[in-house]
């Protein structure tokens, strides 16, 4: 059974349609930057999703150029938590970008789902630390995610979570091809210096954003929101916020996160790059020793709470003998 979606300028794809050795299967879901399907690979005979972006933008033969460009450069990368480009292409008026299957949900989904929309605290530190492999390992490689929100990590059946959508990505020290004032990314999630200098960003603006979302895992919420105290209820004054306001400490709306964990998602949530965690390598070095017992390097139990212990036995025992001597 076809499903029936409004047509853009030139895009005709649609349940059934052949483009190269895929075969579309069905309509996973619509977003601003085009539109996502589930197809069959012919070649391959696995199930495969395809991103047909197509929108405004596209008419920008440099916008369309650098899309292309970053997808490629996708295909090169390849990492356990980062979903895999086997393909890009143009088809219909669109660029078309072909991507491991991945069963299972987004992390959007999954905060929508939970009780307060945050998670349980291991399984927060879990995929955090996650997408934090995933973006070392880009950013070791030059690229620069640009939009890390929870939409575009996904979960597979073991709960490891996988980061998708390097399209707008940019190559740290490439020529930039983003047009003069265009910003790029999701508002609830954007770094200071992308909003008010989106020419020149580097790996510290994917630290920020982490922490955006980190911060939204543990409290419910990201940093700012329209219509919260002190924030509009516009994108510009969200926009606002991430440069001027600080934000409320997370262990001040849930109580029960650890002191070095709230720490360190200020830390990530720096205005100042420079002020900021310098890296998603360093950020994760640092979760794991915030969430170990008593440091890294510390055995638990702790080796002098057991010979405290052990002593303690031994004077009771001593003091029950001398007194029933």
């Amino acid at each position: 059974m076809n499903i029936d979606i409004p047509q853009q300028k030139d895009m005709n794809i649609q349940t059934g349609s052949h483009i190269k050795q895929y075969t579309i299967d069905g309509l996973i879901a619509k977003g601003g930057m085009g539109v996502v399907w589930r197809a069959w690979d012919t070649a391959k005979n696995e199930f495969v999703v395809i991103k047909a972006v197509t929108n405004d933008l596209m008419a920008d033969p440099e916008f369309k150029l650098r899309i292309q460009d970053e997808a490629r450069r996708h295909q090169g990368v390849e990492h356990p938590n980062i979903v895999p480009v086997l393909d890009v292409f143009d088809a219909h008026g669109a660029t078309c970008i072909v991507m491991k299957l991945i069963e299972g949900s987004s992390l959007d989904s999954l905060l929508e789902s939970g009780e307060n929309h945050r998670l349980e605290f291991r399984e927060t530190v879990s995929i955090i630390s996650d997408i934090l492999k995933a973006l070392d390992h880009a950013h070791r490689r030059g690229i620069v995610h640009r939009d890390v929100k929870p939409a575009n990590v996904l979960l597979d059946k073991d709960q490891s979570a996988l980061l998708i959508d390097f399209g707008i990505a940019l190559a740290a020290g490439e020529e930039r091809r983003t047009r003069t004032g265009q910003v790029l990314g999701t508002p609830l999630y954007m770094s200071p210096e992308q909003i008010i200098k989106p020419m020149h960003i580097d790996h510290r603006s994917d630290v920020y954003s982490v922490g955006c979302v980190f911060y939204e895992m543990l409290t419910g919420k990201p940093p700012f929101v329209r219509g919260q105290d002190g924030v509009g209820d516009t994108d510009f004054s969200v926009q606002e916020a991430h440069v001027k306001t600080l934000p409320i400490p997370p262990a001040s709306i849930a109580p029960g996160i650890p002191a070095p964990v709230d720490q360190l998602v200020m830390a990530a949530l720096e205005k100042d790059p420079d002020d900021r965690i310098p890296g998603c390598g360093e950020f994760l070095k640092l979760l794991e020793h915030a969430v170990s017992p008593r440091g890294d390097k510390a055995p638990w139990p702790p080796q002098s709470a057991i010979a405290i212990v052990l002593l303690l036995l031994i004077l009771i025992a001593l003091a029950y003998l001398i007194l029933t001597w």
